[in-house]
């Protein structure tokens, strides 16, 4: 069965199998980094019925937000890397967070264990904005520098910075306007408050299937169902891309042994056609690769950001 838990026990004490025998021999539970009902919480959602046929045990699926991520990830790494205890996270957490010196880990205090999918932000405006491609965009931005705002969800954070690249690629400037949640960040734009949103495909989907807004650019490089037709800023000319990832992460020292287990587990889940259309219908798109995969796109992902983010004068020194 699986466990739907608000809370979060993972930490140096919580309880699991490991006593010796094959693995997995107990319960393996998985804390997810934000709220439920987001994006991450439903892609683990999604996954763990069929990650509980592959192991052959109960996986329960819990919530820790707070912190942009870093208050699960703080109790994450100094859990037992036995297997048990593990993280299923987009990437902020341990690609943007530890480069503002504030967490009390350091990005490669966690084993990364499978990719699962991946989605690109995304920007949108309201159904009767003026701008109907990203070119007509810029060429009013240029004419009107400064003048555009676009809510997201916080400096620094990945909508933000997917931003300041296409700012810096286009040769224009955008102001942000921050917001706690993506949700509020829609109902902005929705209101007339902001003339677009940067996020995730999910926030926006409902909206643009019923007309109140439209998907003006792909700031990254993956294309999903509902957005499959809007132009990537690389195929407009522009060269920035931003993607966000998500996956499944242990506390550093777990053994290969377990993570190959949970990684052809993950494989296995993704090749389901029923799991594969779930996740596309959230607005990612089934993107699995293995802990060597994901650890090399991981630290890449944590190079590029930092050096933005000093770049954007967000970082000291």
């Amino acid at each position: 069965m699986v466990g739907l838990v608000a809370g979060c026990s993972v930490g140096p004490g919580s309880q699991g199998g490991g006593s010796g025998a094959k693995y997995p021999d107990g319960p393996v539970e998985i804390v997810v980094t934000y709220s439920a009902g987001g994006a991450s919480d439903q892609l683990a959602r999604t996954l763990s019925p069929s990650l509980e046929s592959s192991l052959g045990t109960s996986v329960i699926i819990q919530n820790q937000a707070g912190g942009s991520g870093t208050v699960a990830l703080t109790s994450l790494v100094k859990a037992a890397p036995d297997g048990y205890s593990l993280g299923f996270i987009a990437g902020g957490p341990v690609t943007v967070q530890p480069h503002y010196g504030r967490t009390t880990y350091k990005y490669d205090d966690v084993r990364p264990v499978a990719r699962v999918a991946t989605a690109p932000l995304l920007l949108a405006v309201r159904g009767d904005a003026p701008w109907n491609s990203v070119q007509e965009l810029v060429e009013h931005l240029k004419e009107n520098q400064g003048s555009f705002s676009y809510a997201s969800t916080g400096a620094g954070n990945p909508a933000n910075i997917a931003m300041e690249k296409f700012d810096k690629a286009a040769g224009v400037e955008t102001k942000q306007v921050p917001f706690e949640s993506s949700g509020e960040a829609t109902s902005a734009l929705l209101g007339g408050n902001v003339d677009a949103a940067a996020g995730l495909p999910s926030a926006f989907a409902a909206s643009v299937k019923s007309g109140d807004l439209k998907i003006l650019a792909n700031l990254g490089d993956v294309k999903g169902s509902f957005y499959e037709a809007v132009p990537t800023l690389k195929d407009s000319g522009y060269d920035a891309v931003t993607n966000v990832t998500n996956g499944l992460i242990a506390p550093k020292g777990v053994s290969d042994d377990v993570v190959k287990t949970l990684s052809d587990a993950i494989a296995a889940s993704l090749e389901d056609e029923e799991i594969a259309k779930k996740i596309e219908a959230s607005g990612f798109v089934p993107d699995f690769g293995d802990g060597k995969a994901y650890s090399e796109a991981l630290s890449a992902e944590y190079a590029e950001t930092g050096a933005v983010l000093k770049e954007l004068g967000l970082l000291n020194g």
